[in-house]
């Protein structure tokens, strides 16, 4: 089972809430469903009308299911006839033969111009606690390209708390060790990993994965995070805004 959820961005404030899961079910045949979470009620609230319920599911409490993934999820992922999708899904750090749309979108966030959605996996930690995430780091700016060029895979970055990032409250930045800044982790991370009593994660260890030299820079850097969570947390299963609304089964 694989799940992939789907953030609403607030663009008054930035504040990301999750709405709503994919779930790539263990069945034969393969289906998906689509669930939302109690973050759409909160994101309704504040979208006026815009951007939730998400196209293609029109009731918040619904559960849906399919045989194919969702239009909405597969738009935003590169299409399939294109000739340079294997090159792509190379600068995601992906497999060419074997990743689906779910692979694609949880690495690369499936960012479209003037979109509202943001997509992330979950981190699922082991029975230890330990998890690991990877994803393009984000909001790189022109001025940090040449630094970028100079990392070598493997390399150790630093995470820094910033209360001025580019969200209404506290970013994590991605620096060198000469503290250069490069740019942003995914916002979801954030209320992930750390709370109003500080770290809720331990042994965090972020490092370069790849360098996509000639990538456009929204892709140019790839990072895999790792880290521990105590003993039977799990953010994404304890965190109240990802909890799923009470269902009822909805067509497709």
């Amino acid at each position: 089972m694989t799940k992939l959820y789907i953030g609403w961005q607030d663009r008054r404030n930035r504040d990301l809430h999750p709405i709503g899961c994919l779930t790539r079910l263990e069945s034969e045949p393969v289906e998906y469903e689509f669930a939302y979470l109690n973050g759409a009620k909160y994101a309704k609230e504040a979208a006026h009308a815009f951007g939730v319920p998400v196209p293609g599911f029109p009731t918040i409490g619904g559960s849906y299911r399919s045989p194919n993934v969702f239009s909405v999820f597969r738009y935003r992922a590169m299409n399939p006839s294109r000739p340079d999708r294997p090159e792509y899904l190379e600068s995601l750090g992906l497999d060419t033969e074997t990743s689906d749309v779910i692979d694609e979108l949880a690495v690369s966030g499936g960012g479209v111009l003037g979109d509202f959605y943001e997509f992330f996996p979950a981190l699922n930690p082991d029975k230890d606690g330990k998890f690991d995430a990877r994803f393009i780091v984000h909001g790189m700016r022109p001025h940090a390209t040449e630094r970028v060029k100079a990392l070598a895979p493997s390399e150790r970055l630093n995470l820094s708390l910033m209360p001025n990032g580019p969200y209404r409250d506290t970013a994590l930045g991605v620096k060198t060790d000469d503290q250069q800044l490069l740019g942003w982790l995914p916002r979801y991370l954030v209320d992930v990993l750390y709370d109003e009593h500080g770290e809720k994660a331990t042994d965090l260890d972020l490092r370069v994965v790849q360098i996509n030299h000639k990538a456009p820079i929204d892709h140019r850097l790839l990072v895999e995070l790792s880290g521990r969570f105590p003993p039977g947390v799990d953010p994404m299963r304890d965190l109240e805004m990802y909890q799923p609304i009470a269902t009822r089964a909805t067509g497709t």
